[in-house]
């Protein structure tokens, strides 16, 4: 089923410019897609537009034609367009529409008034497809990680049965493991049905293998439809290494200590940490599968959850917790830490909480803007920003008060590889004005160009404590297989 788009242009009520302008795009049958671009070019609005949402949100004005096979969207309802496209969204939280895995598994099954027993063997299939484990039927959404919450989005959409499906970054959350898997899958689906992929993501070289097709997005605009290796953003060569790599990355001293650090959530889930120790001036990657624990030790380290049982001391003095400003954490899903109306008010929250209105944090907002490409935005209400922007807007708002350590969960989603070096570049100026920074991060290229040192955690233990430098030769002794780093992930 081919999708055509003709002279679309797209104005949100709030914006002065078009988030998309005048496509034109033809994509066929059986075919897979590839659509990237800059933070904030219009991808997700397109998205929007392919499965059927945009015309009916109505929320600006909306010029032009999407036609599905020989429907045209704007003339028939949702639901006959759900019977043809399944759309995975950027956000799952945004996608939900129940409050437990079982419902939501069940939900859009129900409204097509599946049979019980196809419906089960559907959601089976399904989650065997995404290695969501059959267990998760039993959780609420709001106990799932955010890999595990991307897995049931992708799992609810695939036992829908779509012959379109648009993916808006699927894989963000995702462990290296279960990104592999999924692509496998849909390659399955793809002999067997030829089903049509649409796949929306920055990271075009990780994908350039299977999809041959590129389209790249430009302030609204499509300025390349081609080759994926000949797209703006295809890398040719890999980029360096981390400089830091052969020093002794604990030179810093010791900031926070955490001996016998133990949580217990009450369903089954437990973290152990017989002793982990942050130094000054360093950056650390967290890596482990979905649901390994990675937020949850961040959490704990910051108070917003607390530990069943252990100590931590900073610098030698043991403390209850660490105070408020003296650690920053950044969500990992952006829309849970706006709480304004402008991008500028949102800066300016924390240090209103904080009580810091000197000279040098108002400085500091203005070249936060700056740095992380912003200072267009001032006036924009943070919830219609693109996705990549709200991550930048948290993270600005998260260094404006100048914490000693900064916990990231999951920064880079939504950004292009410009950003992604922009980001880079700071935390590395960060570090080495002494901060300590946490990284829950999956992208091994990123972790080998910026951490330090890496963490492992599975099943709630850490797994090793290394050097960056040395943490090959420990996934290859350990049959790490997808963690070794290649050109790309079906190498």
């Amino acid at each position: 089923m081919d999708i055509s788009i003709t002279h679309l242009t797209y104005h949100y009520s709030e914006e002065e410019k078009p988030v998309l302008e005048d496509v034109n795009l033809h994509i066929q049958s059986g075919e897979w897609c590839l659509i990237s671009g800059l933070s904030g070019s219009g991808k997700t609005t397109l998205a929007y537009a392919m499965a059927g949402i945009l015309y009916h949100q109505e929320l600006g004005s909306y010029q032009g034609q999407v036609k599905i096979g020989e429907h045209i969207v704007e003339e028939i309802p949702l639901y006959q367009i759900s019977d043809m496209v399944g759309f995975v969204q950027q956000n799952a939280d945004n996608q939900f529409c129940t409050l437990n895995v079982a419902e939501e598994m069940a939900f859009g099954l129900e409204n097509k008034c599946i049979e019980v027993s196809e419906m089960k063997q559907r959601i089976h299939e399904a989650l065997r497809e995404t290695q969501a484990e059959e267990s998760l039927l039993e959780r609420s959404l709001f106990e799932l990680s955010g890999g595990e919450k991307q897995k049931i989005a992708i799992a609810s959409i695939l036992a829908l049965q779509p012959s379109i499906l648009i993916l808006d970054e699927p894989t963000s959350n995702l462990d290296i493991e279960s990104t592999r898997l999924i692509f496998e899958v849909l390659q399955e689906l793809h002999r067997e049905k030829n089903i049509t992929v649409i796949l929306i993501e920055h990271k075009v070289n990780l994908f350039a293998p299977l999809f041959k097709r590129c389209i790249f997005l430009d302030g609204g605009k499509i300025t390349f439809d081609g080759e994926t290796e000949r797209s703006p953003l295809f890398l040719s060569k890999k980029t360096s290494r981390n400089p830091r790599k052969e020093e002794n990355v604990k030179t810093g001293s010791v900031s926070v200590l955490l001996k016998d650090w133990n949580y217990s959530n009450g369903n089954g889930f437990r973290l152990e940490v017989p002793e982990l120790a942050l130094h000054q001036g360093e950056i650390i990657a967290l890596m482990g599968p979905n649901g390994s624990g990675k937020t949850t030790l961040m959490k704990t380290i910051c108070g917003m959850l607390k530990p069943t049982h252990g100590n931590m001391t900073k610098y030698g003095k043991e403390i209850q917790a660490l105070e408020p400003r003296q650690c920053g954490f950044v969500f990992q899903n952006a829309d849970d830490q706006l709480f304004t109306n402008s991008v500028t008010e949102e800066i300016q929250y924390g240090l209103d909480n904080f009580h810091c209105h000197d000279t040098a944090h108002l400085d500091m907002m203005d070249s936060l803007l700056e740095t992380f490409r912003l200072q267009g935005r001032r006036t924009a209400n943070p919830h219609q920003l693109s996705y990549g922007e709200k991550k930048r807007l948290n993270l600005a708002a998260t260094l404006v008060y100048d914490p000693d350590i900064l916990l990231l969960d999951e920064i880079f989603i939504g950004q292009d590889i410009y950003q992604v070096q922009f980001i880079i570049e700071k935390l590395k100026e960060l570090r080495d004005a002494g901060m300590t920074i946490m990284a829950a991060i999956h992208d091994l290229s990123l972790v080998q160009v910026m951490a330090d040192r890496v963490l492992f955690l599975e099943n709630g233990r850490l797994q090793f404590d290394l050097a960056e430098r040395d943490t090959a030769e420990w996934w290859h002794s350990h049959g790490y297989r997808d963690y070794v780093q290649s050109e790309g992930i079906w190498v």
